[in-house]
């Protein structure tokens, strides 16, 4: 398939970094970049202008592959490759060391890219931090839904292993309360009874185990939903993929890490519960009875 080079997406990405890093120094994270385009993309649209920015929304929010830029933009001797051309140890993007001399693009639009990208810069320069605060600001603008934006916080939270004065519980179960009533069950209903026993399992690990245990159960919980999860997020929400066959990977991915989400949760759900009550015969009566609970509340959802 023989594809028309996107000189429009390299003139606006070239002039992002040059405004943004004139030095070309080791400055701007590859993830950073990602979110900065996509605020940038954003507001050129609203002006008429489509840059055809490749990407997905998926774990840490909008994301772009490198390889989907070596497929459309144009080729630069001796690589075509945008981290032989942009990056620096693979993790910092910078302006290319021999920019191209001329594009053939109309000077009104150049002028709105770089008016633009000149507004995006004096927004974020020299602030602390500016890569979160353009992260955030990308998903208020374009998250999919609310339940991302609120997982994000969640994350925070659980990814804090010491929780001070205050219980993981008193934090933990206004977010879960939050994200319940948010989950976009219309969209994913394959994947709302496994929500459901999530939710409920990381419930129970707040109530019945100690707090400084909590941690491994919550975050591991944490991190299988959200993996399979946002591997459906980016099945629905991307754009400008240069190669379709991609998503039908990513929809037999998705497909498979279902049935592998609901026994992990499973074996977290019978791994704590053995080690949390062992002691008695009302114990296990306790136990069995929770087990009954979750078996019919997991069959009742399918």
């Amino acid at each position: 398939m023989v594809r028309t080079p996107n000189f429009l997406l390299e003139y606006t990405i070239d002039s992002l970094l040059k405004t943004f890093n004139p030095q070309r120094k080791q400055v701007i994270p590859q993830s950073s970049f990602f979110k900065l385009m996509n605020l940038l993309d954003t507001r050129l649209k609203k002006q008429g202008i489509d840059i055809e920015l490749p990407g997905y929304w998926y774990k840490y929010g909008f994301f772009i592959e490198l390889n989907f830029f070596d497929m459309v933009l144009p080729s630069r001797l001796p690589s075509r490759k945008f981290s032989e051309i942009y990056m620096i140890d693979d993790t910092f993007v910078v302006p290319p060391m021999y920019p191209r001399k001329k594009y053939e693009i109309a000077e009104q639009i150049k002028y709105k890219i770089d008016s633009t990208i000149h507004w995006l810069w004096e927004q974020y320069r020299y602030k602390p931090n500016y890569g979160a605060k353009a992260k955030k600001e990308s998903y208020a603008v374009n998250a999919p839904y609310e339940f991302n934006t609120t997982f994000q916080d969640y994350i925070k939270i659980v990814n804090r292993k010491e929780t001070g004065f205050i219980l993981r519980k008193e934090e933990l179960e206004p977010m879960l309360d939050k994200l319940l009533s948010e989950f976009p069950e219309q969209e994913f209903p394959e994947l709302y009874g496994i929500y459901l026993e999530w939710d409920d399992t990381t419930r129970l690990i707040l109530d019945c185990v100690p707090d400084g245990k909590q941690y491994a159960f919550i975050k591991k919980l944490m991190d299988t939903f959200w993996e399979t999860y946002t591997k459906g997020v980016r099945i629905q929400h991307n754009q400008n993929i240069p190669e379709q066959d991609i998503i039908k990977h990513w929809k037999t991915d998705y497909a498979k890490s279902i049935p592998d989400t609901q026994k992990q949760i499973d074996e977290i759900r019978k791994k704590m519960l053995l080690e949390h009550y062992k002691s008695s015969g009302k114990d296990e009566v306790f136990v069995g009875q929770l087990m009954k609970q979750a078996y019919e509340m997991s069959v009742g959802a399918h």
